[in-house]
């Protein structure tokens, strides 16, 4: 290369120029090895990820079908269970609401409290929801604190199932006043509303719109009977 078709840009020197030369060379280089090298290691990147994530989903499925065989014998188990134990014997409001209080009230003289008084819900009417029935009422007690918790332990883990829905306790000693060492524990006054649920007896599940059996060809008799009877009356008249 004659020193006119030099570039300005390049050195003078032919040291230098070469230096620059190899440079360029190397950072040609450089740029097509990131070219392929770059995209290739996102995708592998992608597809580690993908592997993991599905290794994961294999992993937590072996686990499923692991618990299977012991979720399925849980299930036949619970399939044979008597579920009618479960709910109040009362076919009536009246009898479940008595079946209930008697319930609550001896689970809690059994346990150590004294029911002061017990009544149904005031103010709200017995719930019907399908094939259920459920009753609630509210009971009065005294109980000291280690009672009390066998009382809430009991009720929630007899059968038939009972269902407390509010707990409202007032201590019955002044405030500020602590029993002294060995001292008997005070009794609390506790208010307990609790509910259950009766299934309705068969006779109760016929739908209201659904006419009972023999209803319908009755009156349909009846009026066929009516329109015989009627009949005579409508010939004697169009032949006067």
């Amino acid at each position: 290369m004659t020193p006119a078709n030099i570039p300005t840009w390049l050195p003078a020197d032919p040291r230098k120029r070469r230096c620059v030369a190899v440079a360029l060379f190397l950072l040609q280089t450089g740029l097509v090895v990131a070219l392929v090298t770059v995209p290739t290691v996102l995708l592998h990147r992608h597809y580690d990820d993908n592997i993991a994530k599905l290794g994961r989903q294999v992993s937590t499925q072996t686990a499923f079908n692991a618990l299977r065989p012991r979720l399925t014998e849980k299930l036949e188990l619970l399939k044979t269970r008597d579920v009618k134990k479960l709910f109040l014997k009362g076919t009536s409001s009246a009898l479940a609401l008595a079946e209930l209080q008697e319930t609550v009230r001896a689970t809690i003289d059994t346990n150590g409290g004294r029911v002061m008084n017990s009544s149904s819900v005031q103010g709200g009417a017995l719930k019907e929801d399908g094939p259920y029935r459920q009753v609630a009422a509210t009971f009065t007690l005294n109980a000291n604190n280690t009672n009390l918790r066998r009382v809430l332990y009991a009720l929630e883990t007899r059968e038939p199932y009972l269902f407390i829905d509010s707990v409202v306790i007032q201590p019955q000693f002044l405030s500020g006043v602590r029993p002294g060492p060995g001292a008997p524990e005070t009794e609390m006054f506790v208010q307990l509303d609790v509910r259950a649920f009766a299934l309705k007896p068969k006779s109760e599940l016929v739908s209201p719109g659904t006419p009972p059996v023999g209803t319908g060809a009755t009156s349909e008799s009846g009026t066929a009977k009516a329109r015989s009877a009627n009949a005579p009356t409508r010939d004697r008249a169009g032949a006067t």
